[in-house]
């Protein structure tokens, strides 16, 4: 082999261990600069310039939104001051993260409870992100971890944080039909477990933690689905908890059951809800069908019956041009014999004499 075969060969080989090289050495993307624009009692935000817009309306909510859900967490401590990080974009979250927490790739909203800091950020790529809803959400996370601190499980944080988000998502309703028909329910003591950071696979788990606790908020203090018990129930487990009780004992004063056995009780109220959904949806599709047919069909029939009369009144004016008498013969024209006796007006020496006449 040559040498420049043997250049030839090696050069490729060169421009990848190149290109390896610069993109290691590339310098790490700057942290946004953020600064603070707005506080309002316990909130304090920082923003990217720009966002003191948005800034301002997260200070003014997330006061009302502390109140709010404070009312969950009665007789417990509540957070003292909580600084929000407001970004433009999703992927700078992990940059104004505190040091050595960081934030999943695919977040818009991340809480750091023990430290009291909330990162939002105001899209993610094209996507408008509802600060607000996500700014409610992260207060959740903080407000009960400064109520029950480390003993709130994440199952819990999750389901409490959505309760007072007020998010509704068609795609976790899907999640939770499949989970359901395919009784692919993640057991309760591998919850946990099962919230990684990507975002596909923790889609299950997060569907699961927001229905559970969303079903122990509306259970009541007994199984009677007429006793909605106006929160109580859950506010005691709540608080059972932070007063030092662990889940199932508290589950048991709040609810009288523990908490095993209302997750059982969940998992079959889940299939009575979601394995009716589609049988739901397709009765409402077949009576949407109905309707439009019933309308396509009397539009038809509107239709023909015009049709119709247009024809009937086509063959009565036929008929009427066809019957005898019905037409006017003018006949021809025929001269005067002789002199027209009214072809000449008369002269006024032609006039009668005599004097006038009277007409009485």
């Amino acid at each position: 082999m040559t040498w420049r075969a043997r250049a030839a060969a090696v050069r490729p080989a060169l421009a990848a261990l190149v290109a390896l090289v610069l993109f290691a050495v590339r310098p790490a993307a700057a942290a946004p600069r953020l600064e603070p624009v707005a506080h309002t009692g316990r909130i304090a935000v920082l923003a990217e310039p720009g966002l003191e817009r948005i800034a301002q309306q997260l200070a003014d909510g997330g006061e009302r939104a502390l109140r709010d859900i404070a009312a969950d967490l009665t007789d417990l401590p509540t957070p003292r001051a909580i600084e929000v990080h407001l970004v433009r974009d999703a992927e700078d979250l992990a940059s104004v993260a505190p040091a050595g927490r960081g934030a999943p790739r695919w977040a818009v909203g991340v809480a750091y409870p023990d430290l009291g800091v909330i990162g939002i950020a105001a899209r993610r790529g094209a996507q408008i992100i509802d600060t607000e809803s996500t700014l409610r959400h992260e207060l959740a996370h903080i407000a009960l971890g400064a109520a029950l601190g480390a003993r709130a499980p994440h199952w819990l944080h999750e389901g409490f944080a959505y309760q007072h988000s007020a998010e509704l998502s068609w795609d976790r309703m899907e999640t939770l039909t499949g989970m359901a028909w395919s009784h692919n329910i993640i057991p309760l003591d591998e919850l946990d477990a099962t919230f990684p950071r990507d975002e596909l696979p923790a889609s299950r788990a997060y569907a699961e933690a927001y229905d559970f606790v969303g079903y122990l908020s509306r259970r009541g203090r007994w199984e009677d689905p007429s006793d909605d018990g106006d929160r109580w129930p859950f506010r005691r487990f709540l608080r059972e908890i932070g007063h030092g009780a662990d889940l199932d004992r508290a589950a048991t004063l709040a609810f009288g059951k523990p908490l095993h056995a209302l997750f059982d009780e969940w998992r079959g109220d889940l299939g009575g809800r979601y394995l009716l959904m589609p049988l739901g949806l397709l009765g409402a599709f077949a009576w949407i069908l109905c309707a439009l047919l019933l309308g396509l069909a009397w539009w038809r029939r509107r239709r023909q019956n015009r049709r119709r009369l247009a024809q009937w009144d086509l063959e009565e004016r036929l008929r009427r041009s066809s019957e005898p008498g019905s037409q006017v013969n003018v006949p021809p024209y025929v001269p005067w014999p002789g002199e027209d006796p009214l072809g000449h007006e008369p002269e006024d020496d032609d006039r009668p004499t005599g004097g006038p006449r009277w007409i009485n």
